[in-house]
């Protein structure tokens, strides 16, 4: 992908192309998640496609205007949101959408959280659902407490799990009084249990400490981020936290 600092710029003239039913798909998946790195697209919709055919791939969609692309530096990985094309080809459809302008100042932060959707949607038979955070007030979320997610799964009987994501940029006071809200439980939402992320085993295992010392009675499983890429969400990769010694299980097991 041709080196842009302004997501504003497109890699050259806007051109015409034909949209397949994959670049749909694209396109709708870079407005609904603001943000999508190059390999978060490869995840999800080219699977076994050299790197080099998934950039000219989206090189095209950029140059057509349906995507814009912004990278920090050379070095960086391209990431993709909506260009002004593609807001049009949407809103075609009766799909609300806004041109993505330039990516948040926590874009680590939203960058994980889409890491999380490509673990569970490239399991599509399994996923009920995936609303990240800054959709949910568009659903009508009306509780102070604003998990980073919330993913509904079929294990076979359809449950729900609310999600957090820690970078271990918020201190351990803020992060478990966070914690500590969804203990009682939410009105209207029945939640199987909270999945807790990290960026780290050890952050994992201090988090663990304090879920123990808290006493916290609601289910918190957590795995580490690098992992639910690499394996995906019907992995055995989940602790539950409130336990001394826990084994890695499935997330199905888990929620039993």
């Amino acid at each position: 992908m041709l080196p842009v600092r302004g997501n504003e710029k497109a890699a050259g003239p806007m051109v015409t192309v034909r949209l397949s039913e994959r670049d749909l798909r694209v396109v709708a998946k870079c407005a609904v998640s603001k943000w999508l790195a190059t390999g978060q697209l490869a995840r999800l919709y080219f699977p076994n496609v050299t790197p080099d055919a998934v950039r000219k791939s989206l090189r095209r969609l950029v140059e057509a205007g349906y995507l814009v692309v912004h990278r920090e530096h050379q070095m960086a990985e391209a990431l993709h949101g909506l260009g002004s094309r593609g807001k049009v080809l949407l809103e075609a459809k009766g799909v609300p959408a806004e041109v993505t302008r330039k990516p948040p100042r926590q874009i680590e932060h939203l960058i994980g959280i889409n890491d999380l959707r490509v673990a569970v949607e490239v399991h599509p038979a399994q996923v009920a659902y995936f609303f990240a955070s800054w959709e949910l007030q568009g659903l009508g979320w009306v509780h102070p407490v604003i998990p980073d997610a919330v993913v509904g799964l079929k294990l076979p009987d359809r449950k729900t799990f609310l999600v957090e994501y820690d970078r271990g940029t918020e201190t351990l006071p803020t992060l478990v009084g966070k914690l500590r809200a969804y203990e009682g439980g939410l009105s209207g939402i029945h939640f199987r249990a909270l999945l807790l992320v990290t960026d780290s085993p050890s952050r994992l295992e201090i988090l663990a400490l304090h879920v123990r010392k808290e006493g916290f009675l609601r289910k918190i499983l957590g795995c580490v981020r690098d992992e639910l890429t690499a394996m995906g969400i019907d992995a055995p990769l989940f602790l539950d936290l409130r336990l001394v010694r826990p084994e890695k299980s499935t997330l199905r097991e888990s929620a039993e």
